[in-house]
């Protein structure tokens, strides 16, 4: 029977830091690195072509784990509904990474840096390997990364300080979305309900629903901490263009 196979399996057991983990983050810096080098050569439009191949993997993917899901039994709409923001972006990765637009991926960037690649770091698949599940689980969150990578790189959307503003909007906006959600199934999507049964980071940020705004205020903690790296960039180019207008002037 095909629940019997391992790829169907459900409860196999996965090991932050363990062979998977590490194999897993591996073949993706693999596959980033070829894709940002193949983009300083490609044409717009071929780099238009590998961004929507890779937004409808990242849809395929979620839509094939959720059919999977049904077609065992295991599917639940308070747990299963492809509500996280990860899984959520994945979903509608074609619609958002169909046509460049710098606003939109302004906000794809803060969400994505700021909480998938955590979720790179400290994972937890509801499966280990070889389960469809744990493939699942990491064609989203690298193919996620390795998107916004390519984006930044074939298209030079680099995201400003005033986009901080506007990922912070779309959180909120988000939060409010799935609320509602989460009162008419008894649902507790990104825990906006109660804290997980599991210990977890939360347990130190205080009682519901302080926790939250802990969190949020951790959000614009992290979407700074993701706009640094072209905050320097942009400061050493001003500079620079300033040390050389004033060697111009001297000559």
């Amino acid at each position: 029977m095909l629940i019997d196979h391992l790829f169907f399996s459900d409860s196999i057991v996965f090991s932050s830091f363990g062979q998977s983990h590490f194999y897993a983050v591996f073949a993706a810096t693999i596959l980033l690195v070829i894709l940002i080098s193949a983009a300083k050569r490609l044409s717009h439009q071929q780099n238009l072509m590998v961004s929507r191949v890779l937004s409808l993997l990242l849809c395929t993917t979620v839509v094939a784990w959720s059919l999977v899901h049904v077609r065992f039994g295991r599917f639940s709409a308070d747990e299963s509904l492809p509500l996280s923001i990860c899984n959520l972006f994945a979903l509608i990765a074609p619609l958002l990474f169909w046509i460049p637009h710098q606003k939109r991926f302004e906000v794809i960037y803060y969400f994505v840096f700021s909480g998938t690649l955590q979720a790179i770091i400290t994972p937890d698949p509801s499966s280990g390997y070889p389960s469809y599940s744990f493939f699942k689980y990491w064609i989203v969150h690298c193919g996620l990364i390795i998107i916004v990578a390519h984006y930044l790189t074939a298209f030079k959307l680099f995201p400003s300080a005033q986009g901080i503003v506007r990922a912070f909007i779309w959180l909120n906006l988000y939060l409010v979305c799935v609320l509602p959600i989460n009162w008419l199934l008894d649902a507790n999507y990104f825990y906006l309900m109660h804290k997980p049964q599991v210990p977890s980071l939360l347990d130190f940020f205080g009682p519901w629903p302080f926790y939250l705004v802990v969190t949020e205020t951790l959000a614009m903690l992290f979407f700074a901490l993701s706009y640094l790296p072209f905050f320097f960039v942009r400061k050493l180019r001003s500079k620079q263009g300033t040390m050389d207008g004033e060697s111009r002037l001297t000559e």
